[in-house]
């Protein structure tokens, strides 16, 4: 059952047909909402925002820009005060399976090449790689939390590779959190959901991310990065290398900040997804 005070705020005095629960979110619930006029995805954010690390205001520039771009969702209603977002409903997101095809390979290098050229709208949140390594392992230093991913020689090498990662390097918008979940393809082309940790960053942990929640193995990852530079090269292959190390590193370092139990209570009771990065 959509809460009435969501239902009422749907735009245009649209009338709620049928609803049903998105049941793979992690931070937020999420319905998908058949009106007399269209369907909608409406979304409530419920968790620690600023423990995990979530810009809903920077959230907004974003999918306002990705959205006259069509690499985003049509967005109807985004509220970032009431934690309330609504969108049209692009279809099914991919499969694990569909990540992993060739072609597609190349078709989400070609939309992330895409999403990386466009000219950022001002005011937007900046992916800071060592402020977020720094972020959660003091949220987790803070609430006494030890495990692999916070030892003395993963926070010195963390931090080694995002230097590595940001010198020189030039920002761009990223989606940051790149999966067949977050995947749709469409009439026109593929298109991204879920934008909540976008951000001006490093290009390659875009790439990074699909390569390590899909367990990408060599052959994929340099097919991935041809589609997208189209040039090999040994030093982009270890940038991308680098980047997926260290994906995989913060993502361990998420999930160890989302288990915590001041944030496990904030959040409502869904099947599990990817975990996604800051």
């Amino acid at each position: 059952m959509l809460p009435g005070d969501v239902a009422a705020a749907l735009p245009g005095g649209r009338k709620v047909r049928e609803v049903e629960r998105i049941k793979h979110g992690l931070t937020n619930e999420s319905w998908l909402v058949s009106t007399d006029q269209d369907v909608l995805v409406v979304r409530m954010s419920n968790t620690s925002e600023e423990s995990l690390q979530i810009n809903r205001a920077s959230e907004a520039l974003i999918l306002g820009a990705v959205a006259d771009a069509g690499i985003g969702p049509e967005v109807l209603l985004c509220d970032p005060a009431r934690h309330l977002l609504v969108t049209s409903y692009m279809g099914p997101t991919w499969s694990e399976a569909d990540a992993a095809f060739g072609d597609n390979i190349v078709r989400i290098a070609a939309v992330l090449r895409r999403l990386h050229a466009l000219a950022p709208p001002q005011g937007l949140h900046s992916v800071d790689l060592l402020a977020v390594i720094d972020g959660y392992l003091q949220t987790l230093d803070e609430n006494s939390v030890h495990c692999a991913a916070t030892v003395s020689a993963m926070r010195i090498r963390s931090r080694e590779i995002a230097s590595m990662l940001q010198r020189d390097s030039v920002a761009r918008l990223c989606h940051n959190d790149v999966h067949a979940l977050n995947i749709v393809a469409t009439q026109d082309g593929l298109r991204l959901i879920d934008w909540e940790y976008a951000g001006l960053g490093e290009r390659m942990f875009d790439l990074a991310s699909i390569c390590i929640y899909h367990g990408y193995d060599k052959a994929q990852r340099e097919r991935l990065l041809l589609a997208y530079t189209a040039v090999s090269d040994r030093i982009g292959m270890h940038r991308l290398e680098l980047a997926c190390w260290l994906f995989e590193y913060i993502r361990d370092l998420w999930t160890a900040v989302r288990e915590l139990p001041a944030i496990i209570s904030s959040l409502p009771s869904a099947e599990p997804r990817h975990p996604p990065p800051p």
